[in-house]
């Protein structure tokens, strides 16, 4: 049976995919409200208070095996057909169908829109439209402005320190007493706080209610309160939060696999309990899932080829500040090591698998040391891991241990 590819959502993941199966021959329908037309989310909140890299969008250089639907799907069902082959129909919003042996499912994430009654007009950036409008603002200031943020989460960080660096005023309103509590561990976090303090942004902490946010204060005001995964029925079943895959990252949904930001993967050396949710990720599984499409029913296949292991890993640009995390990393474990560069200006914090000597690294935080980040996806992904005691070594080079 020849194989009818449908992905489903445009962003990074479905895109990536889309890419790498027609560069391989294999027609494919991307159904999507911007499908050709999605940008890349992260420069939204990392420059829109300057002239640099605001957004690239995700062209496909391969198109003629492509076909664009503009339009969203509304559920999937489900049908034997065959010699027991599970055949699937996409509904669409426009009334009309779509068949299916193969889906992908990369609808990606909605951000959370909570209204701040001071700020009727508070938005976060998480679209281009979104982003464009602000852009137009600054564009059209006559003085610097003065912009508040609700949410201190890594596209909050963004857009403050990003304000701040660019000659405006920034002020973070936060649940909390710091800043990136969900996502870093104490050294990391605590040390990002220090340096944006000192850069000019200021903190409110333990702000209980939006409401409690004062009017007549800021210019602009940006959202940041987290975002969830999109999902869509199949045969009736709707997650309450992302979709849950295995270690091939596939559901439980024969024929049908999820990809990026709605995707919750449950087992295998990368699960989480909550979707990934970060842009090298997304691609990796476009990538990924393109491959393991491309080779059914291919029963010669090496099952480790099936098998999504690559190195998660993210980052976050905060206007001067450079952070990445690989691996699997806790902002709430206190057990970790630090290495410091002789300036002392950077570090990195390595996460492990247990307390013992003998414990594996799993993770690690870089901070403002983009070649030990590299290293650290070196060696996250190699042969050779160390252990908490080789780390613990004074004289363990893990540059060159990287390289083996």
């Amino acid at each position: 049976m020849a194989k009818q590819i449908v992905i489903i959502g445009g962003g990074l993941a479905g895109t990536t995919a889309a890419r790498e199966l027609s560069e391989h021959g294999q027609t494919v329908t991307v159904i999507d409200p911007n499908a050709g037309g999605t940008c890349e989310l992260p420069p939204l909140s990392k420059h829109l208070f300057d002239d640099s890299r605001f957004h690239l969008p995700y062209h496909l250089e391969h198109r003629e095996l492509i076909t664009f639907m503009r339009d969203t799907a509304t559920e999937i069902t489900l049908a034997e057909a065959g010699a027991g082959v599970t055949v699937g129909t996409v509904h669409l919003n426009s009334g009309g169908t779509l068949d299916f042996t193969h889906a992908i499912l990369a609808t990606g994430m909605e951000a959370n829109r909570p209204e701040i009654p001071a700020y009727p007009d508070a938005l976060p950036v998480y679209n281009l439209g979104e982003a464009e409008w602000v852009r137009a603002q600054v564009a059209n200031a006559t003085r610097t402005l003065d912009v508040g943020v609700l949410g201190s989460g890594y596209l909050g960080m963004e857009v403050a320190a990003s304000a701040v660096a660019a000659g405006h005023r920034a002020t973070v309103y936060l649940r909390g007493d710091e800043p990136l509590r969900k996502q870093l561990s104490a050294p990391v976090r605590q040390a990002l706080f220090e340096k944006h303090r000192a850069a000019g942004v200021d903190f409110v902490t333990h702000t209980a209610s939006p409401d409690d946010i004062p009017a007549g204060v800021h210019d602009l005001f940006i959202t940041s309160v987290g975002a969830r995964p999109i999902t869509l029925p199949i045969d009736g079943d709707r997650p309450a939060e992302a979709w849950d895959v295995d270690e091939k990252l596939a559901t439980d949904h024969r024929g049908i696999w999820a990809a990026g930001d709605c995707a919750r993967i449950t087992s295998g050396p990368a699960a989480l309990d909550h979707p990934w949710a970060c842009e090298p990720v997304a691609e990796s599984h476009g990538k990924h899932l393109a491959e393991v499409i491309l080779a059914e029913p291919d029963d010669t296949a090496d099952p480790a080829t099936l098998t999504w292991n690559d190195v998660p890993w993210h980052w976050s640009f905060q206007g001067p500040e450079k952070v990445f995390t690989a691996g699997l990393t806790s902002p709430d474990t206190s057990d970790t090591i630090i290495r410091t560069d002789p300036s002392g200006a950077k570090f990195q914090v390595f996460h492990f698998a247990g307390t013992t000597p003998e414990s594996t690294l799993i993770g690690v935080e870089t901070l403002n040391w983009p070649p030990m980040q590299a290293a650290a996806r070196r060696v996250l992904g190699g042969n050779s891991i160390p252990t908490r005691s080789q780390l613990e070594d004074p004289e363990f080079d893990f540059k060159a241990h990287s390289r083996l």
